[in-house]
């Protein structure tokens, strides 16, 4: 048997070995971050932030253990900053020195966010002094104000309203993302970041393979991130990993429907490791205190406005390449809101939710106040006075070789750029190929719309006016003869005249088409129906959509021949009482075009080469149409085009 003293000693051994246990989880973050953002970026910047995660996490051990543990645990200077354990002098118990070691874990995934978000053109002097500053002052200042009685009891800022965050929600990540946050906007996005017209370009990824896998490691460290916050193992410890596990997993299913719902332009890939890790850092504030339910519905939501931060980054034109500001600024400031809204009311600091929930908002409100006010200004400063950002010229060249000369990655990148180039190139070759084609093909039709007119011209000045002077003859010749026979003669030779001299006039009106020039192609066609049904015994219907594409003069006169060739093949040929013209919108890309008749119909394979079918399957061709043509006999011909088109 155990006596109390003996029992009392090994669970106290157990607990420091859990919390120590937890460290280590912490600690390993650290891979993961250097997975996930070295995925996320181009190659030639993979060494740079590899190698900044290390020298982050450097310097904020350094940081946080000469100054920042003082300001965040020493004995309170009006409840606002620390101001004892300089240089970590007063530690005794092994307690003490353990407590040191969790804490500095989490001062170290505080620095090493916000390098993430402004990967790829920031000078590594510029991030040593600003990990330098958020190690020492932004992030414990802050802390103090939450978890400064954890270690020693006392009063401080926000502890006393009551203010809840378990492991670090707003305290570690929304502190480390509006410090990024200010980070992006003094430092600007990365050169190309955005087309001419506004429109986010999709930046290169190394290996999104090994940012799935940091993703999986940060999933993994989560639980001693949050386990050790207990410091003690309790019977709580399996809630708090389970909690923390489903609002992972609710938060990929989160981010996936809003994504799905709201940016279906945008790759879902995206969605996942956002869902994923805003998940984790929103049940951070509250996993000692949810029920599984009630975590999956944080995850869910959080997941869901990771997203949405994310769109509206975009927006605002505000360039965060690994995305530690939605993940990790909006997803800490939900999970700080909704630890007040879900947990039971027996969990809560305060006597009601709404004092609670009006708690949490102030939290959350000084939190961004404090870690983004001090942040711009340090970025601003550090801007003004050693540089925050690279040259152009260093930028394009990679912050590999800019900043620790790795030759090898540059000779990479620039295989890799030359294989871009490569691409580029043929793209552009194909795309002036098409241009080429386009011109031809519409100096093709204007050519051949200047030979008809000239063919018309012909026909007009010289058949068609010696037909009318032959008929003027004519009609002199019954005046000077008495002869009956030559005068019916001369009467049927003027009949005949007459109709040679409208079949020329029909011929050039069909060759020169000015109602499409004059009232657009709509109101031609239906003019073209109205003057074929009162030289034929045959009834035309039209149904035109009000609203037509914005056809080019090349597509509008294509689409006229095709079908005043349909038309004239009907009245001519097939003995039609009846053609049904239909022109209407399928939608946003093609346009339908039918023109149906009950005639008699023919086999296509007896004339596929007459009435007009070669005219019409070239204009077809021109305007990259597909087209039916359908003719049974006894029962009449259809011909349908489906016609593609860009929108207006």
């Amino acid at each position: 048997m155990f006596s109390r003293k003996e029992y009392r000693r090994a669970m106290n051994e157990m607990n420091h070995l859990w919390i120590v246990i937890c460290a280590c989880f912490v600690f390993f973050m650290q891979a993961g971050f250097i997975c996930y953002e070295v995925g996320f970026v181009r190659p030639k910047n993979v060494v740079s932030v590899a190698i900044e995660n290390i020298i982050a996490f450097v310097i904020a051990t350094l940081a946080f253990c000469l100054v920042g543990f003082s300001f965040m645990f020493g004995h309170t200077v009006g409840g606002v900053i620390g101001g004892s354990n300089w240089l970590l002098q007063n530690l005794r118990s092994d307690y003490d020195y353990i407590f040191v070691l969790y804490e500095l874990m989490f001062a170290g995934t505080a620095v090493t966010i916000f390098a993430g978000s402004m990967s790829e053109r920031t000078k590594l002097k510029a991030l040593v002094v600003a990990a330098i500053v958020t190690g020492a002052v932004i992030y414990p200042v802050f802390g103090h104000w939450v978890w400064g009685g954890n270690y020693t009891a006392q009063h401080t800022l926000l502890g006393d309203l009551g203010f809840m965050d378990f492991a670090g929600a707003t305290v570690v990540h929304s502190t480390a993302g509006w410090v990024a946050l200010a980070g992006t906007i003094v430092l600007g996005p990365r050169k190309d970041r955005w087309d001419e017209n506004g429109k986010p370009r999709r930046m290169g990824r190394s290996n999104i393979p090994f940012a799935a896998l940091g993703t999986f490691i940060l999933w993994f460290s989560w639980f001693g991130f949050n386990g050790g916050n207990l410091f003690a193992f309790s019977d709580k410890v399996g809630l708090i990993l389970l909690n923390t596990n489903i609002a992972a997993a609710t938060g990929v299913v989160g981010a996936t429907i809003v994504a799905r719902l709201l940016a279906r332009d945008q790759s879902m890939m995206e969605a996942v490791f956002n869902g994923a890790l805003g998940g984790l850092v929103a049940i951070t504030a509250s996993s000692d205190i949810l029920t599984l339910w009630q975590a999956a519905l944080v995850g869910l939501i959080a997941g869901g406005a990771t997203v949405l931060g994310s769109l509206l980054l975009l927006k605002l034109k505000i360039d965060d390449a690994v995305n530690a500001i939605p993940i990790h600024g909006i997803g800490g400031a939900c999970g700080a809101i909704l630890c007040a809204v879900f947990a039971a009311p027996d969990k809560l600091l305060l006597p009601t939710r709404a004092g609670q929930i009006l708690v949490q908002l102030l939290g959350v409100g000084v939190n961004f106040v404090w870690a983004f006010g001090v942040g711009l200004v340090m970025f601003i400063v550090i801007d003004k006075t050693i540089g925050l950002r690279v040259s152009s010229e260093e930028e394009e060249k990679g912050l590999n070789v800019v900043e620790f000369s790795d030759i090898s990655s540059w000779l990479e990148h620039l295989k890799e750029e030359h294989y871009e180039q490569l691409t580029q190139d043929l793209y552009s070759t194909i795309q002036k190929q098409n241009i080429d084609l386009q011109r031809q093909s519409d100096l093709l039709v204007a050519t051949q719309e200047r030979e008809r007119q000239k063919l018309a011209r012909d026909l007009h000045d010289g058949v068609g006016q010696s037909l009318v002077a032959l008929k003027i003859n004519l009609g002199l010749l019954p005046l000077q003869t008495t002869d009956d026979a030559l005068k019916k003669h001369a009467g049927k030779t003027i009949k005949m005249v007459d109709e040679a001299i409208a079949e020329i006039r029909n011929v050039i009106g069909n060759l020169e088409p000015t109602a499409l020039k004059k009232e657009g192609l709509s109101a031609s066609i239906q003019g073209l129906c109205g003057k074929l049904e009162k030289i034929s015994n045959i009834r035309f219907h039209c149904t035109i959509t009000d609203r037509m594409p914005k056809w080019n003069e090349t597509e509008e006169l294509n689409i006229y021949r095709i079908v005043q060739e349909c038309l004239t093949n009907i009245i001519k040929h097939s003995g039609a009482t009846q053609v049904d013209i239909n022109m209407l919108t399928l939608d946003s890309s093609r346009f339908l075009i039918s023109v149906i008749d009950n005639g008699r119909g023919f086999q296509l394979q007896t004339v596929d080469s007459g009435f007009g079918l070669t005219s019409i399957r070239e204009r077809s061709a021109i305007l990259n149409a597909k087209i039916v043509i359908d003719s049974v006999e006894g029962s009449g011909t259809r011909v349908i085009l489906e016609v593609p088109y860009e929108q207006n």
